[in-house]
């Protein structure tokens, strides 16, 4: 495979994740009760990403069968690739869900949590930071990101416990948003979660060694 070929497939992935994180965005302004964020730019959005992981996983099924040998390093990336293409398609999907919820909290004039704000901010920042660790490929870099997940699991927790506090003593219409709300917490911690798997990627892409699932520091290897 040629230079020129892996370099502008990591263009399509980072042009991929640039779309994911402008749904993010839009995403948090929606839960912001901006009246200019809409649901429908996050869907046109969700089609694009939809149509990038398709070509991405075409182009590395090609670069894979050519005849040409290969380094083991380029393998691991192409093979990579697809696997965090997938992860931010799916990123994607679950951003789709929670802007729904954001819209029908928005017409229903209903209060959005602050922490799933904070929630949907720190995964942006999430997905900013693991594209620029897959763009510099630096694996000391992709262990940051996967420590900030902690951030994330925590505001999960801390909204999930309020949520269900008194859910029996709310109205129908309390009851049914406190438990959408709950759902979008669980898709914005997935979202967290998808960066963390991202980031592993690209450190096994760096080194050719795998993190261990909880892995924290550069020495916790498996």
């Amino acid at each position: 495979m040629k230079a020129e070929e892996f370099t502008l497939l990591k263009d399509d992935v980072l042009a991929m994740g640039r779309s994911v994180e402008k749904t993010i965005q839009e995403l948090t302004r929606m839960l912001k009760k901006d009246p200019s964020a809409s649901l429908a730019r996050v869907e046109e959005e969700e089609e694009t990403i939809n149509l990038h992981c398709q070509e991405i996983e075409e182009k590395c099924l090609e670069l894979l069968i050519e005849k040409d040998p290969m380094s083991e390093k380029t393998i691991r990336s192409l093979v990579s690739i697809i696997l965090i293409a997938t992860k931010l398609e799916r990123m994607a999907d679950h951003a789709m869900r929670v802007a729904k919820v954001a819209d029908w909290a928005r017409e229903e004039e209903i209060d959005v949590p602050e922490e799933l704000i904070e929630m949907s901010q720190a995964v942006q920042r999430m997905v900013q930071e693991v594209l620029l660790v897959f763009l510099t490929d630096a694996p000391d870099k992709a262990i940051l990101v996967i420590q900030r997940d902690n951030g994330v699991d925590y505001l999960h927790d801390v909204l999930s416990k309020r949520l269900l506090a008194n859910l029996g003593e709310q109205d129908q219409a309390h009851a049914q948003m406190r438990a959408q709300f709950l759902f979008c917490t669980r898709f914005l911690e997935r979202m967290g979660d998808a960066c963390t798997s991202i980031a592993k990627r690209v450190y096994f892409i760096a080194t050719g060694t795998r993190l261990k699932p909880a892995a924290s520091k550069v020495g916790d290897l498996s």
